[in-house]
């Protein structure tokens, strides 16, 4: 498929609600608005902000998430700390793991390294037109631009930092991408060898495809979905299946489980999510229900069918704005979020210890960013 100029097609973003109003916005799908990307794996300097998307669709309303759940667990009692963007240091080790930032103005796309002591630090793309950047095997980042070609960066973030700059990578399988449609995110597998990508037209949610990339073999497979799917990343939940958002020909919303190597719809669970994602090892599942975020096994959610009771708090004046992510292990959740309507972005991060959820951190992005995906470093 020919390139997308920056001008012409502009990359998605997830625009949830209020994180305590029963009403949240559904994921946008408008061209011409910015959507911004993050994760995390480091820490950022200062990037483009991107206006926040509107679903202005006319099955907005039909797309209101407003599933109630159960009270999450209480917040710590001392004031969340809020760390402002800063320039990068030059040493020492990351306290924790880290995230990536990927935010866009305009359709053009910019790379942040986000580390929890609030550090960020500006990495270099290989296109303008980037819709996914996620960790593969072997200390690898791989990025994913909206055409379905990728580039490889052998030597990580820090080889980013050093001047090692990307590869382009020479793919070849079956399949072929859905007329006018382009890429809007990706995750990597528990074991860093393939990436899930979702491909669907700018402005609806149909025709819509699963690409499955295998960096190491040059491969890149595309298998259409029947259904209509979200612009949310595919989440992992086993090293054969992912999860997606996605949405019948009603328009109502489910999580599909999709096999990777057939592309078939193994089953279909009612949960009415805005986002859902996993941790790096697939075991911890995070579900943005409308009005809040759970967190629970993987395991559980898929034998009960049903999203898990309990998370993190959230402030009532705190809008999710953009992706949520858990770590690799599923101690930490990071979430983007905006304080107030309209308010300043913030990247926030929650940690669970001994059972409960606490606030952890408030990490001030590039003055330019607003919202973004979220995505871990191993």
């Amino acid at each position: 498929m020919s390139h997308i100029p920056p001008d012409r097609s502009v990359a998605p973003r997830p625009a949830a609600g209020r994180a305590r109003s029963r009403h949240a916005t559904a994921f946008a799908a408008c061209l011409g608005r910015s959507l911004i990307a993050v994760a995390i794996a480091g820490c950022a300097p200062t990037m483009p902000t991107a206006p926040t998307l509107i679903d202005s669709s006319a099955s907005a309303a039909a797309r209101t998430a407003d599933a109630a759940a159960p009270a999450a667990a209480a917040p710590s009692s001392s004031p969340t700390p809020t760390a402002m963007a800063t320039p990068p240091a030059p040493t020492g080790a990351p306290a924790g793991p880290e995230l990536l930032l990927l935010a866009f103005e305009g359709g053009v796309a910019a790379l942040s390294l986000v580390r929890l002591s609030g550090d960020v630090v500006p990495l270099p793309l290989p296109d303008p037109s980037v819709a996914a950047v996620a960790p593969a095997a072997g200390g690898q980042l791989v990025a994913v631009l909206r055409d379905g070609r990728a580039f490889v960066a052998s030597r990580g973030p820090a080889g980013l930092v050093a001047g090692t700059g990307w590869r382009a990578l020479a793919l070849t399988g079956p399949g072929a991408m859905p007329p006018g449609a382009i890429v809007w995110s990706a995750t990597s597998s528990p074991d860093g060898t393939r990436l899930a990508a979702i491909v669907r037209a700018r402005d609806t949610e149909s025709p819509s495809a699963l690409i499955v990339i295998e960096p190491g073999r040059g491969r890149r497979d595309i298998r259409p979905l029947a259904d209509g799917s979200e612009g949310v990343a595919p989440a992992w939940i086993d090293d054969a299946r992912v999860a997606i958002v996605q949405r019948d020909r009603l328009d109502r919303p489910f999580l599909a489980l999709v096999a990777v190597a057939t592309g078939r719809v193994t089953d279909r669970l009612p949960l009415r999510a805005l986002d859902f994602g996993t941790s790096g090892d697939a075991l911890t599942s995070a579900v943005l229900m409308g009005d809040r975020i759970v967190v629970g096994p993987t395991a559980s959610l898929l034998e009960t069918r049903r999203a898990p009771d309990t998370g993190p708090a959230t402030p009532p004046g705190d809008f999710v704005r953009g992706g949520i992510a858990l770590s690799s292990d599923g101690r930490y959740l990071a979430v983007a979020i905006e304080e107030g309507d309209p308010g300043p972005s913030r990247i926030a991060i929650h940690e669970r210890a001994g059972g409960a959820w606490r606030a952890a951190i408030r990490i001030t992005p590039p003055a330019s960013a607003s919202g973004g995906w979220l995505t871990w470093l191993p």
